[in-house]
């Protein structure tokens, strides 16, 4: 087996509305989503079969089975692999609404596709295993930087990357749980953003009051705060790189931890590696 590379970018949900519940209790959505630059790295290799991952403690990411990356490779496999290490490296903040555990699952859905020599392109049946992964699965594997989702997030409409790219991502100090936002929401909440707004942000911030102290801090240092996904990170568009750096700056000095990416405009590629990387790979495995 061929080494091999992919990185699993971050996202941002630029618009989302909640527009009704199916009958099994799922929530309808439309969503405008955009990959970021900010992205985990997953390897594939050849060697002792298991997952290792590479991340900070406070991320607190599973390395058994329930890991999202390793869900989403038995899945394209169709079983558990043989003699193949898959090796996760987090770059994304856990429970940030940023997509990171989705978009892993993607990214090793697509490596063991490749290394199995099947086609990369979802069928309507795959699509029905991912989305069973996650609501944002399919988006990450449907290799569009941009794109408007509905349904529970199995239909996946390529969109053109909008202009601003330079992202402010503001991250507060806890994270939000999906499910008790989703439950917190009420009626009052649909569509009280207006059309480019976040239908979950009233019910995040009964849940978290200190998100309001957060937009506050990012909208004072010249950014338009929004939250992406069920949160917890707000984020700011430019298209100015300087004035980007200037808010950043500012919301450091404020004590907040901030990073800054762009958005990407095309989906992540697979590499193909070296023999070097293949016999490093080897033994890289926590979960035997």
């Amino acid at each position: 087996m061929t080494s091999l590379s992919l990185e699993a970018p971050a996202k941002l949900n630029l618009s989302l509305h909640v527009v009704g519940r199916r009958a099994d209790g799922f929530h309808l959505l439309e969503t405008e989503m955009v990959m970021l630059e900010l992205a985990d790295r997953l390897l594939l290799l050849p060697g002792a079969t298991g997952l290792r991952v590479e991340a900070s403690a406070d991320d607190d990411i599973p390395v058994d089975e329930g890991n999202l990356a390793w869900r989403g490779l038995v899945a394209a496999l169709g079983g558990r692999p043989e003699l193949a290490c898959l090796a996760l490296e987090k770059r994304i903040p856990a429970g940030a609404g940023l997509g990171g555990g989705s978009s892993d699952a993607a990214a090793a859905w697509r490596l063991g596709r490749r290394a199995a020599g099947l086609p990369e392109a979802a069928t309507p049946g795959d699509v029905a295993l991912l989305v069973t992964l996650g609501a944002d699965v399919p988006f990450f594997a449907a290799g569009a930087a941009a794109a408007m989702v509905t349904g529970i997030g199995e239909v996946v409409t390529p969109l053109d990357a909008p202009p601003p790219d330079h992202v402010i991502l503001a991250h507060p100090d806890f994270r939000l749980s999906t499910a008790a936002v989703f439950g917190e929401l009420r009626a009052a909440d649909l569509g009280a953003e207006g059309q480019r707004g976040n239908d979950l942000l009233a019910p995040a911030m009964r849940m978290r009051p200190a998100l309001g102290d957060l937009m506050r801090a990012v909208s004072d240092e010249g950014g338009e705060p929004r939250l992406t996904g069920s949160g917890s990170t707000i984020f700011a568009l430019t298209d100015d790189g300087e004035r980007a750096a200037a808010i950043a700056t500012g919301l450091r000095q404020r004590g907040v931890r901030v990073s800054l990416t762009r958005l990407r405009r095309e989906p992540a590629q697979i590499v193909e590696l070296g023999e070097a990387t293949q016999d490093a790979g080897a033994s890289a495995s926590s979960m035997g």
